[in-house]
């Protein structure tokens, strides 16, 4: 089961890369501050999301559920310290900077995997068709 979950997990990851770049290239159309805080937003959550995904399972082989609760809260921890020193850092240094897109962006990017897995669910039991 790890290493279907961990390509599964790869793949929304990209993907959360891949949309990011994409709303950033729309917006560009619009304007260029528009643009890098969607992309810088964009970038937050799929940095984190890379984080906690790479953290996690780095450490398949671990067997017990402490170790592997352990695994997740560490990574956790990991991914919302990372999450505040990236909004720290872009905050300080983009200027101009549109924060309403940065927020709508990160909060965007980071619904992605609760969206693709409720549209692309190949489970066998799917909940959805009974």
């Amino acid at each position: 089961m790890h290493k279907a979950s961990s390509s599964h997990i790869r793949k929304l990851v990209l993907l959360q890369f891949a949309f990011s770049f994409f709303i950033s290239l729309c917006a560009l159309v619009i304007s260029q501050s528009l643009a890098v805080s969607l992309l810088a937003g964009g970038m937050i959550a799929s940095l984190a999301n890379g984080y906690f995904a790479w953290k996690v399972f780095a450490k398949q082989q671990e067997t017990e559920s402490a170790q592997i609760l352990s695994t997740y809260y560490r990574a956790e921890v990991g991914k919302i310290i990372l999450t505040v020193m990236l909004f720290v850092f872009v905050i300080s240094v983009i200027r101009p900077l549109n924060v309403i897109a940065l927020m709508g962006a990160y909060l965007l990017i980071t619904m992605i995997p609760w969206l693709a897995s409720f549209f692309v669910n190949d489970d066998d039991k799917n909940w959805r068709d009974k």
